[in-house]
């Protein structure tokens, strides 16, 4: 298993969250926070808060986990999170074709 606090660390640090906030949203001190970031190891119902509050997978933290991932520059997302926003495209593109034959405009398809 991975160490914890150091990947929360590094995790919070790369995506530029302020720790202060997490830590109100999580409902513990700032300095607890602190203490938690040194620690190899947490009890799984905080570390899923946690995860909550930073947009992780509690499965990010243990050796065997993979996900399908997509990497674009330096950014990765999930296959879900691919899969969504491909409907959610699909979506806008159906309502602008609602919208523009609504307005008289004729689809070119």
């Amino acid at each position: 298993m991975k160490h914890i606090g150091q990947e929360l660390f590094n995790i919070i640090e790369q995506k530029k969250l302020i720790k202060k906030e997490i830590a109100k949203q999580i409902g513990i001190t700032p300095v607890y926070f602190s203490a938690i970031m040194r620690k190899d190891s947490i009890d799984a119902e905080l570390l899923e808060r946690i995860c909550k509050a930073i947009s992780v997978s509690p499965a990010y933290f243990f050796d065997d986990y993979t996900e399908n991932k997509n990497v674009i520059g330096d950014v990765s997302i999930s296959q879900g999170e691919v899969d969504l926003l491909k409907s959610m495209l699909e979506e806008k593109e159906r309502t602008i074709k609602i919208l523009m034959q609504a307005k008289g405009f004729e689809s070119r398809q």
